[in-house]
């Protein structure tokens, strides 16, 4: 594996979790919740810079794994922003910036005793723990939606520069009559509408449908002269025989005549809904054991097909990006532990108690879930090196 392509795929993934750190700081910002620092990477500092005029301080650090964005009162506790470039290990209790939320003492690290201290009014509003419960849903979900929005915007790049190659779900033709599709039913001129219990809309959603569910006899709906017509036990062929773009399974369809805007908005969003659907159904797959562990990567092997894909075509590694963020913001939405998804089942959680959780109990659920995340993390890299 080349350097090259190594860095490209620290790229790829800096670009991704920047993307989603960036949600989380503009809505947090917007929400006027104090950042205390905006970090690229984990670990070890490389670059770092505090704003003169903010105060917040943006690094780069030396683990490209991750990123984060620390909000004044995140977790409850006591936070500092020091005014010198390096970090306060302590609170500085003379500092306007060095407070306790939500409480009259700060604890002090050397001693462990309570200190009485002052809090200031303007900063605790500007603290995290202190927003409504609202706020704090909008900056978790606003990360991953980033990550979405940013792969239905790449998709419309992809789908701009392969208008050419824009398919429709009408059946234009058959290579040969013993076409199995064919003999369960399926006609010239057909526009197939449904694939089992999934609307197709494009060629794209068509072609995934039928990987995804055509290893068994399906339902198929078509519009035929007009009217809703139901096929059952339609065989597919498990490989596409053509090589033409038109080419689908064992038929040909017809291909986008006069595309406009209009058009390429309506595969965009297809497509990419087809994404959305596509790590749901590999979660699925996952629980079904349709897929086994082996189907799940981690940085290194996603950092091998990034170097396939690059040695292919720049658009293989645009689809790539476009599927990997969409997964990134899916997956953090989950509700799991550590999780952005996590954290807000325990604010809608908090929002129908209309009663905060109590902290010590969040924080160790949040460990939890980080401690059993960063061990799967583990064991799939292992995984990923062995298959290397």
């Amino acid at each position: 594996m080349s350097i090259l392509y190594v860095l490209l795929a620290i790229l790829f993934f800096g670009f991704l979790i920047f993307i989603h750190e960036l949600g989380h700081f503009i809505v947090a910002r917007l929400c006027g919740v104090k950042i205390l620092e905006f970090a690229i990477g984990m670990g070890p500092k490389i670059l770092s810079h505090r704003s003169k005029k903010s105060g917040i301080r943006y690094s780069l650090r030396l683990l490209p794994i991750g990123g984060f964005v620390n909000m004044l009162g995140e977790n409850g506790m006591e936070a500092v922003q020091g005014s010198s470039d390096e970090e306060k290990s302590e609170p500085q209790k003379n500092e306007k910036d060095s407070f306790f939320i939500n409480s009259d003492n700060v604890t002090d690290v050397g001693t462990n005793e309570s200190v009485p201290t002052e809090i200031d009014p303007e900063l605790a509003k500007q603290a995290y723990c202190n927003q409504s419960v609202w706020k704090r849903i909008l900056i978790s979900v606003a990360g991953p939606l980033m990550n979405v929005l940013l792969g239905f915007l790449l998709m419309f790049v992809l789908v701009l520069a392969t208008k050419d190659g824009l398919g429709t779900t009408v059946v234009h033709s058959y290579p040969e009559e013993g076409s199995s599709s064919h003999l369960a039913g399926l006609q010239a001129g057909d526009e197939i509408v449904k694939i089992g219990d999934s609307s197709v809309h494009t060629l794209y959603d068509l072609n995934y449908e039928i990987s995804e569910q055509g290893y068994r006899p399906l339902r198929v709906e078509v519009i035929r002269n007009g009217e809703r017509v139901t096929l059952e036990n339609v065989v597919f062929p498990v490989a596409v025989e053509s090589n033409t773009p038109f080419g689908m399974r064992d038929f040909y369809v017809l291909r986008e005549q006069n595309v406009h805007f209009g058009t390429l908005l309506k595969h965009t969003f297809w497509r990419s809904c087809s994404c959305v659907k596509m790590v749901y159904d590999s979660i699925e797959g996952m629980f079904t054991k349709r897929y086994s562990v082996d189907a799940v990567s981690g940085p290194v092997g996603i950092t091998s097909v990034i170097t396939e894909a690059a040695k292919t075509s720049w658009l293989s590694v645009l689809h790539l990006l476009i599927l990997i963020s969409i997964n990134l913001g899916i997956m953090n939405l989950l509700p799991l532990p550590a999780l952005d998804g996590g954290h807000l089942l325990l604010y809608v959680i908090e929002a129908i108690r209309r009663k905060p959780i109590k902290p010590e109990l969040e924080g160790m659920i949040n460990f939890i879930g980080l401690v059993l995340l960063l061990g799967l993390a583990v064991i799939i890299t292992i995984k990923d090196v062995i298959a290397l």
